[in-house]
């Protein structure tokens, strides 16, 4: 395994693979910090064993708070009240996803305007509207500055976060949020106690997703769903872009994901995966282009990132191919 060794604020460890428990892994690539242009280099590497992918040696959690400045963008930005749901998803929220949010269609409706309505819901943004269930009580982890909070709380549901940003947290504080400080496993939340959890560009993050994963398990009612969304490791864009994949987020993403490997993670942690989809994300390909034009200095990777139809045609056809930019899953919480 080549020399990967810290710079400046990294202070890093060598990890086993967190599925299997393996050290033996091949390098499959070497990158830089090209977000924030932190120094150091981080190796990409495959578990022989289990073909999970992962970061090794990773940055420590104390010293990943270097990623997350209170500074960061993210961190600053306002929470604000979203309105409910316009005319037509609203309908099909009602009609299809038990939503609370006016009378269901007579049958004769929904059974014509079933297909439409299947497409809307599969849409890349309503996809993470899940379906309403029990007591419509959802929790978010790693909820940033409350935006998804927000709009989830407008179509109906009862909501809380937990992010690890303490900046984060007092944004969505002082919008009115429940949301604690923390990760899963340590903050002090009931078992049982929610219908929904959903891991947005969280799962990636964490220093043993199995682990988050079981929290995530006990904190769901049997029956409960957990929607998970993290970068592909499969996709077209890391194939082409390599080390400059946006979506790779090296340092601060330890755990890279493929289809195959993320469903293993959620079947050992005790879910029933209901759906796996991949989505186009044509701001990965603008990005990577950028970061490509920065280090080579061509007009080439510029210009690319620049072309709005470029960049789109890119990513649909990584999703045609089945090597889309990011993974959704839905999982389910057995009954028994």
């Amino acid at each position: 395994m080549p020399d990967c060794h810290a710079n400046g604020p990294w202070d890093l460890r060598a990890v086993p693979c967190d599925f299997c428990g393996s050290s033996a892994a091949d390098v499959l690539l070497t990158g830089a910090d090209r977000a924030r242009g932190l120094p150091g280099q981080f190796n990409v590497v495959r578990c022989r064993t289990c073909d999970t992918v992962r970061t090794d040696p990773q940055p420590t959690p104390e010293s990943l708070t270097e990623a997350y400045p209170e500074s960061y963008a993210s961190y600053r930005r306002s929470a604000h009240r979203e309105g409910p749901p316009e005319r037509w998803l609203r309908w099909a929220l009602v009609n299809y996803r038990g939503y609370p949010l006016g009378s269901p269609a007579g049958t004769g409706w929904r059974m014509l305007l079933g297909p439409w309505a299947s497409l809307r819901l599969k849409n890349r943004r309503n996809i993470e509207y899940l379906p309403y269930t029990g007591d419509g009580r959802l929790l978010d982890v790693g909820c940033g500055t409350g935006r998804y909070l927000m709009t989830m709380a407008a179509a109906g549901w009862q909501v809380e976060g937990v992010d690890l940003s303490p900046a984060a947290v007092r944004v969505c504080r002082e919008a009115g949020l429940v949301v604690h400080h923390g990760t899963l496993p340590s903050v002090a939340l009931e078992a049982t106690s929610f219908d929904a959890v959903t891991l947005r560009a969280t799962l990636e993050h964490v220093p043993s997703p199995l682990t988050t994963l079981r929290a995530a398990r006990a904190l769901l009612r049997p029956g409960g769903r957990l929607m998970i969304i993290v970068p592909n490791f499969g996709s077209l864009a890391v194939a082409w872009f390599g080390s400059a994949c946006f979506g790779l987020g090296l340092p601060w993403h330890l755990t890279h994901f493929t289809p195959y490997t993320l469903t293993r993670f959620l079947d050992k942690a005790g879910f029933a995966v209901e759906a796996l989809r991949q989505r186009a994300r044509p701001t990965f390909t603008r990005h990577s282009y950028r970061w490509l034009a920065k280090e080579t200095g061509k007009w080439r990777h510029r210009w690319l990132g620049r072309s709005r139809t470029l960049v789109g045609t890119f990513a649909a056809i990584g999703r045609l191919l089945g090597r889309g930019d990011d993974l959704v899953a839905i999982a389910r919480r057995p009954e028994a």
